[in-house]
């Protein structure tokens, strides 16, 4: 019977021409596959074990389905980069390309990108996106992957909300991922097809803003026709130096956008009450807006602001 250690270069998971390389049949092959030793998770790939994908397996499934010019990308690769983002569930149309997809009893889709040319259709739970654009990939934790801006490009073209560009945007930032730079330089490539909620989303990211909330508090600012404050503005006070979302310094005026993911514990709490007490105590009228009421009641935000910006 077939063991993993005679997968080329001891690997678990090799494509079918790479074990046929290796003076593996396809005959051992289905053997080892049919009484559970081996598995094909996707057609042509073999992993050398009958258990659970890991989820590195499952992106190496992936890269072996889709060849060896394929690389991680969309939200695979932001996994892989670290960014705040799950892995997509299958659907008729995952990621905007048709497939027959199985979602793996582990976790989300496998996302790859290969090189534009020859079709190659998706399969299992492995979603291949053809490119025109120059891939160039780079290599993290062993894998080819393409770089963190590429990959919050990629997914956010395929996006069906708008605050979902903003937060896979205000993510990589704030996670030092990439930087402005990286993003525009990304943009510029996609010429006509950069659409307006990544180019709104970039436009915040120039200004100063790293979160979804800071992009709805702007909304309101605009449509109440206050002047641009300062993004993310530093702010000294005898606790030290903090940071506010919006200020408007030459009127002594904060604004912070709270979103849901903050102040869980009661550490975050005590520190945060600490420092709106810094900021109140350093002259500073600090006005605090839930982000979903910058979203549903824009117009009473904006009158609040407006009383003491004028």
């Amino acid at each position: 019977m077939p063991s993993a250690s005679v997968f080329p270069t001891d690997r678990c998971v090799a494509h079918r021409r790479d074990l046929r390389a290796a003076g593996i049949s396809d005959q051992r092959v289905r053997t080892a596959v049919r009484t559970g030793r081996w598995q094909e998770p996707v057609r042509g790939v073999v992993v050398s074990h009958g258990g659970g994908l890991t989820r590195r397996e499952r992106w190496q499934v992936g890269l072996e389905f889709a060849g060896p010019d394929a690389c991680l990308s969309h939200h695979s690769a932001l996994v892989l980069w670290g960014a705040r983002v799950d892995e997509l569930p299958p659907r008729r149309r995952t990621a905007g390309v048709t497939g027959v997809f199985a979602a793996p009893p582990e976790t989300g889709m496998v996302e790859v990108s290969r090189p534009h040319g020859q079709h190659m259709a998706s399969h299992g739970f492995v979603v291949v996106h053809q490119s025109r654009r120059p891939l160039e990939p780079v290599v993290v934790a062993g894998l080819p992957v393409t770089t963190a801006a590429r990959a919050v490009v990629d997914v956010s073209l395929g996006a069906r909300r708008r605050s979902d560009v903003e937060h896979v945007v205000s993510d990589a930032l704030q996670r030092e991922l990439v930087s402005v730079d990286d993003l525009f330089s990304e943009a510029r490539a996609l010429g006509r097809r950069l659409g307006p909620w990544l180019r709104s989303a970039l436009e915040d990211a120039r200004r100063g803003m790293r979160s979804v909330g800071e992009s709805d508090l702007r909304r309101v600012v605009v449509a109440a026709g206050l002047p641009e404050p300062e993004w993310n503005a530093p702010v000294d006070t005898p606790a030290g130096r903090f940071s506010v979302d919006a200020l408007w310094r030459e009127h002594g005026v904060g604004v912070e956008a709270d979103g849901r993911a903050w102040h869980l514990s009661t550490e975050d709490w005590a520190a945060d009450l600490r420092r709106q007490n810094a900021l109140h105590g350093a002259g500073l009228v600090l006005l605090r807006f839930p982000v979903q009421r910058l979203r549903a009641d824009r117009v009473s935000c904006g009158r609040e602001i407006a009383a003491l910006v004028h």
